[in-house]
């Protein structure tokens, strides 16, 4: 009697303790759930982060960076530039990383770490560099800038050097070659933020560099310019044909000593370096152009030229050259070159950017890129003439 009666009470004692048993381990596992969601809130960077955090994370729009405006210098004068960068985070303070993203490989980020920062060991050719901003949470934003290292080239014309900048094609095959003038009391190394090679990074892209020039708002060549028509004398060198001279000097060094197309020379200028392009090279060496790329000029006639593919720019409210006065111009042109009467709209852009093409019926159409602005085009132009010259290059003309 007393073993059985001892049995039952043990048996009773073992089922309270298993009981008590998983009720300890409700509690622990109650405890250490509720210690990992605690872990998980407290670090952002936790692998078990939930959704609602990483959009909180991802919703930091204060966050800002700007690794800065594309630069451009020339080579060999210097070999270093400083990019301007920044960023920032109404959330707290912020961390910079900068890092090659192409380019020649030579190049050193001298202040990584730094908004701003030189580049130094740069070679010819185009570059480009990220920024990267990291806010106190590990939130992450990135802008990239570019640098154009221009290489500087002379020639000597009638003993007078000569001067242009240059940006030498990154591609295999034979590159198509962008000649950009600039305008009255320019220079090349102004006109090259244009960036054509940006765009195009496979053209050899030249800036030539103008002389003293006489002009009309300039009667005693103190700034420099092109020769406005075929034949002309400078007043300071005595040189005939002095510009039309340089471009045959610069085109012959590319065609005998790099790989170009020939068939694909273009040839683009602004105000006086328009004028350029439309009175004398389009006159004097037009078997030698694929396109033409005038802004803010005019020209003079039509008589004896050849048709050839043309896009003109012009600002709506250009106070030196008279909008209207354009129009008449692309006019002239696209009944030189047999087009259609009604354009068609070729693009659309900011700063009321409007292209207008007229196709050809003897395949040398013209557009007509109009802008909101004055006597100097916005940087949205560019990528559009770039465009057209691609555009003439893929067409069997």
């Amino acid at each position: 009697m007393f073993m059985k009666s001892s049995s039952k009470i043990f048996h009773f004692e073992k089922k309270s303790l298993v009981k008590i048993y998983h009720l300890i381990a409700i509690v622990i596992a109650v405890v250490i759930f509720s210690s990992c969601q605690k872990e998980v809130v407290s670090n952002p960077d936790n692998s078990l982060t939930s959704d609602v955090l990483q959009s909180s994370s991802i919703t930091d729009t204060t966050l800002k960076v700007d690794a800065g405006p594309a630069r451009r210098f020339v080579y060999p004068l210097s070999t270093s530039i400083r990019l301007f960068g920044k960023g920032s985070s109404r959330q707290g303070p912020v961390t910079f990383q900068w890092m090659q993203v192409s380019g020649n490989s030579t190049s050193t980020i001298v202040s990584p770490h730094d908004d701003t920062t030189v580049i130094s060991g740069l070679n010819p050719g185009i570059y480009t560099f990220a920024l990267t901003v990291t806010n106190k949470n590990g939130v992450t934003k990135r802008d990239t800038t570019s640098i154009s290292v221009l290489q500087k080239m002379t020639w000597t014309i009638e003993g007078i050097t000569r001067e242009a900048l240059v940006h030498f094609s990154s591609g295999s095959g034979p590159a198509p070659v962008i000649f950009a003038f600039h305008g009255h009391a320019g220079s090349a190394l102004g006109f090259s933020d244009k960036g054509f090679e940006l765009q195009w990074p496979e053209a050899i892209v030249v800036y030539p560099q103008g002389l003293p020039t006489k002009s009309h708002e300039d009667r005693y060549g103190r700034n420099t310019g092109w020769q406005h028509q075929v034949g002309e004398i400078n007043s300071h060198t005595n040189i005939k044909d002095q510009d039309l001279k340089f471009f045959d000097a610069m085109l012959s060094t590319y065609e005998n000593n790099y790989n170009i197309n020939s068939n694909q020379i273009f040839v683009h200028g602004w105000s006086n370096g328009g004028e350029f392009v439309y009175n004398v090279l389009w006159t004097a060496r037009e078997d030698k152009l694929a396109a033409l790329a005038p802004a803010a000029a005019t020209l003079g006639t039509t008589t004896g030229k050849k048709t050839v593919p043309l896009i003109h720019i012009a600002g709506t409210s250009d106070p030196f050259v008279n909008f209207s006065s354009q129009q008449q111009t692309v006019k002239a042109v696209r009944t030189l070159d047999e087009c259609s009467p009604a354009g068609t709209t070729w693009m659309i852009g900011v700063n009321g950017l409007l292209g207008t093409h007229y196709s050809s019926y003897i395949n040398r159409p013209v557009v007509f890129l109009q802008y909101d602005g004055g006597h100097n085009y916005p940087s949205t132009v560019t990528p559009s003439i770039v465009n057209f010259f691609k555009q003439v290059s893929t067409t069997n003309l």
